[in-house]
């Protein structure tokens, strides 16, 4: 059976107290209510390391660490130069070393460094100007404290049931970040339209474009309908104050409609990050977005860990890797999108790169 720490101390200080093993063993049982109990050589095994040690706990010593044949690195760094995008289980196949091995020889004997594909949208004349124009103001004297603590960002993305690029298995290895990138088209059969609204205390949603259990797509009446029946609900819900409440969304046709940017006004007066409002979002921003450069990947991760065998289930994975999401990254990922303003204010609108996530 295993014992935690706690639980081997606890044994120890009874030891003393009662001044004999089978005292001990009784105090523990009566005390944690356990059936079963640890043994005397155990006990007693406990007791010796605590009285040589000053723990209850063996110390692990770190084994040396062995020497790599030169070989052996030669014919990684042969494999990685033909190419970059092997994985370490493909240099593993090819090298008949263990995955620990490669990885050494790749980090230490190398100095190689695993880097994610980068997804971004080619931007257009004029949008770095609108882009650094938006930071200038979102980093403007006490503003960006507002925006962090109550800003909602949102957004949709699509789930299918055949998945996603996982870029979290993509690996391109090298001394320099290649800043690659993958185009691809795909057309998905079944699949659920989902939205979800980000913000440092809590994310509302999932919520999903479906009539009759079958996806729809988004138009301005159905997107009002959302903002009506379940956004504005879910913030009185959850005791949000509307009345200091920012709202982001993009420039999509149906975010737009006259109809919704009125509601959205009544709502949040002079509050709305949107096109066709005092202060527009940049188009082609996705970097600048919690929701794109966060929230869709890591839900995207924990979803298609597995296949997805039913629309119901593809739903019910996106609930539970939504609700999942403790507040404190939360908290880091609204952070994240205030120096995400500054790095782009420092890159003149240009395009983000290597700006992490710490949490």
């Amino acid at each position: 059976m295993a014992w935690s720490v706690a639980e081997r101390v606890r044994a120890v200080q009874l030891y003393y107290r009662e001044r004999s093993v089978v005292g001990a063993q009784r105090a523990l049982q009566a005390e944690l209510g356990y059936r079963r109990f640890p043994n005397s050589h155990t006990l007693k095994a406990w007791i010796r390391l605590f009285e040589s040690t000053g723990s209850v706990v063996k110390a692990r010593y770190p084994r040396p660490g062995r020497r790599v044949p030169q070989s052996l690195i030669a014919k990684v760094e042969r494999a990685i130069r033909r190419n970059p995008r092997l994985s370490v289980r493909q240099l593993c196949s090819r090298t008949s070393a263990s995955r620990g091995t490669v990885h050494s020889v790749l980090r230490r004997c190398l100095k190689l460094y695993p880097f994610k594909l980068q997804l971004v949208q080619r931007l257009r004349r004029g949008d770095k100007a609108k882009r650094l124009r938006f930071c200038r103001w979102a980093l403007g004297a006490r503003r960006a404290r507002s925006l962090q603590r109550w800003l909602f960002i949102s957004d949709e993305a699509t789930f299918g049931l055949e998945g996603t690029v996982q870029k979290q298995n993509c690996r391109i290895w090298g001394e320099e970040n290649p800043h690659a990138v993958v185009e691809r088209d795909t057309q998905m059969r079944a699949h659920v339209t989902v939205w979800c609204a980000i913000s440092s205390s809590a994310i509302v949603g999932p919520y999903f474009f479906e009539e009759g259990r079958r996806a729809v797509t988004v138009t301005g009446a159905r997107y009002s309908a959302m903002l009506e029946s379940f956004f504005l609900p879910e913030l009185h819900r959850r005791h949000v104050d509307v009345s200091k409440a920012w709202f982001q969304q993009d420039g999509a046709t149906p975010h737009t409609t006259r109809g919704v940017l009125q509601y959205l006004q009544g709502v949040f007066p002079n509050r709305v990050l949107s096109k066709g409002t005092a202060v527009p979002w940049p188009p082609r921003s996705p970097d600048l977005s919690p929701a794109d450069f966060y929230l869709w990947g890591h839900v995207k991760a924990q979803v298609y860990q597995s296949p997805v065998r039913s629309v119901r289930e593809l739903k019910l994975r996106i609930r539970r890797a939504v609700a999942a999401i403790p507040a404190d990254v939360l908290n880091s990922v609204m952070a994240n999108f205030i120096l995400r303003c500054r790095r782009c204010r420092c890159l003149r609108g240009c395009h983000l790169e290597n700006v992490l996530i710490h949490h």
